[in-house]
């Protein structure tokens, strides 16, 4: 993460917009010394809407939780387990 004036972002505005979409990088633009502001790319910017929409559901939060004990305990199927049940599956259906 690269950290810069303003002046500098305005002046190089473009070169930035590039880097930061190619690259998934971010710029923190300060103002008088102190951060003002921060250049994300769109990707990144919808990647942490997405993350607090779903942190923002508690039943998601929940469940997730929920999945990681589940595969802390080991209670989980394996790859061969799941295959082998949506085969079943097909040949019942």
């Amino acid at each position: 993460m690269e950290t810069l004036p303003l002046a500098d972002v305005k002046a190089r505005l473009s070169e930035l917009v590039t880097q930061i979409e190619k690259q998934h990088d971010q710029v923190t633009v300060t103002r008088n010394g102190k951060a003002a502001a921060v250049v994300i790319s769109i990707d990144e910017w919808e990647s942490l809407r997405e993350t607090i929409e779903i942190l923002s559901d508690s039943e998601t939060v929940a469940a997730i939780r929920e999945a990681r004990e589940d595969v802390e305990r080991g209670d989980v199927y394996t790859t061969d387990e799941v295959l082998a049940e949506m085969t079943r599956k097909r040949r019942t259906a």
